[in-house]
């Protein structure tokens, strides 16, 4: 089973040197200038940026003014400008609005000199093929204003930053949902540190991100504190970013206000499905739809009532949200008549073009009865009636997998597919393990008879220890040694012996 919700996708497109370029595309006639821009310090004035034409010469980012003017030919326009980090963001917000036709949120990235256009493109690739086409179509719009950009879609913010700015030769790339392994190349400069940290773990030799990964975690964050920590999970998706919109994202919000008061339930029903047709218009006319619909009511007495509505995935199906009101709203008891209602979609994203399949190899018709069943259960009896299993990165068993409701989006990170065989692991995994006892031949060797109440299991056979040693840093410390045996009646049992104190647990079963 797979979730219905799409995995996020982030593009970046990253303006190298947007003061110059920022610079130069207002001002054509210095295209063949020798541009360097200054910044003024305590220690005096600087170069902060330059253009092809000063690289050339031989200006590089942080050498004094007075060396760089030194650089110049005698032929040679030579420009000095002061760098305006308000006005270099502003036409960097302005560029952002430009290109809203691409994403439904852009924003900038979290730094105090922006250079980086940060796009929520989830759901949007199709209406341009795919993903190639997307960039490509953007890349050549902001070209043909003069602009360079390098641009990358991927998982995560963190992840879409790090390969733009390690894209040399290359204007594009297209980093897979399914690529796990990658980051661990990235150089650490890729995590967006400061350069204090990045000087640190220069000296300890340490240069890529999968040499950060194979350091323990406790250190990491008493040697450079909490910022390591928290961008090597952004990277990865394990923490989520979110992306801080320029222009603040519409709210889809309509209402009714009644002088008189209404209080049959047909007559109610009838006002909320006639507002939600409105709702919903709004939603068709820019290719959305609503994963939560929520519904405030007030009556004559100055009471509120509200009623949520969450979706497995996101809709524009006026029957369908319609169906589902009508089951809450059989539910709500007033004492006072009705006279107003507000409805507001939340959770607004594209609608997919089909949805994603639940179940590999069903239909799209059948993956959208499935849906709406389970939207109805979750309705009727609440979201957490039904639930899914979501896996966890974790290495101990009981907290490898967490149920969710079945409406909520799920931003875990994508448990790498390779880790474990497919019987590794019990088909059926118990909540919490069961004390056992056990006969074994030696004091630490494997069990030949194990004891649950009343019951005795000869074994016939066995495999392992697996040792599962992990979590001191997290509370509770887990020293376990796990053996697959199989029984004389052909029962395969998964159990441990806890190694602090010898004591034996049963954990699951093969079926």
């Amino acid at each position: 089973m797979s979730s219905q919700a799409q995995p996020q996708r982030v593009l970046c497109c990253w303006f190298p040197n947007w003061s110059v370029q920022r610079l130069v595309a207002n001002q054509p006639e210095l295209r063949r200038s020798m541009v360097i821009l200054t910044e003024h310090t305590k220690r005096g004035d600087f170069v902060y940026q330059c253009n092809n034409l000063a690289k050339r010469r031989g200006v590089q980012p942080g050498m004094p003014v007075s060396e760089a003017e030194t650089l110049a030919k005698a032929h040679d326009s030579l420009e000095l400008r002061q760098i305006c980090p308000d006005q270099d963001k502003t036409a960097l917000v302005e560029m952002a609005l430009c290109c809203e036709p691409y994403s439904f949120c852009i924003g900038l990235e979290e730094a105090d000199r922006p250079e980086c256009l940060l796009m929520d493109v989830t759901g949007i690739a199709h209406f341009f093929s795919d993903e190639y086409g997307l960039m490509e179509q953007l890349q050549r719009e902001l070209s043909s204003q003069g602009f360079e950009t390098k641009l990358a879609i991927a998982n995560t913010v963190g992840m879409a930053w790090a390969v733009t700015h390690c894209l040399e030769q290359e204007q594009r790339a297209i980093i897979p949902a399914t690529d796990c392994a990658f980051q661990n190349k990235l150089p650490v400069k890729t995590l967006r540190l400061p350069e204090t940290i990045l000087a640190k773990l220069q000296r300890l030799g340490i240069y890529t991100i999968g040499q950060v990964q194979k350091l323990d975690r406790c250190s990491l964050w008493s040697r450079f504190g909490e910022e390591l920590l928290r961008r090597i999970d952004q990277l990865s998706g394990e923490r989520a970013e979110s992306i801080s919109p320029c222009r603040p994202v519409p709210r889809f919000i309509v209402s009714r206000h009644l002088d008189d008061g209404l209080s049959q339930p047909k007559i109610i029903e009838q006002l909320g499905f006639s507002l939600l047709e409105q709702l919903v218009s709004l939603l068709s006319s820019m290719r959305l739809g609503t994963r939560h619909l929520h519904c405030h009511f007030v009556t004559e007495n100055q009471t509120e009532h509200e009623i949520n509505i969450r979706l497995c995935a996101a809709t524009a199906d006026v029957r369908r949200l319609a169906d589902l009101m009508r089951l809450q709203l059989e539910r709500q008891h007033w004492n006072a008549p009705l006279i107003g209602l507000r409805l507001e979609a939340l959770e607004v994203a594209p609608l997919d073009r089909p949805q994603q399949e639940m179940f590999e190899g069903t239909t799209h018709d059948q993956t959208c009865r499935l849906s709406q069943l389970l939207d109805r259960v979750s309705s009727r009896l609440g979201d957490e009636a039904v639930m899914r299993p979501v896996c966890r990165p974790n290495p101990i068993p009981e907290l490898s997998v967490r149920l969710v409701p079945i409406t909520e989006v799920s931003s875990a990170k994508t448990v790498e597919q390779n880790a474990l065989l497919p019987l590794d692991r019990p088909t059926a995994l118990f909540l919490s393990p069961r004390p056992i006892e056990v006969i074994a031949v030696i004091p630490d060797g494997p069990p030949t008879a194990l004891f649950w109440k009343s019951d005795r299991f000869e074994i016939a056979q066995h495999w392992g220890p697996e040792r599962i040693e992990f979590g001191w840093w997290l509370g509770p410390f887990v020293r376990r040694d796990y053996y697959h045996v199989a029984t004389t009646e052909g029962k395969r049992l998964w159990v441990f012996r806890r190694l602090q104190d010898n004591r034996w647990f049963w954990h699951g079963e093969w079926f």
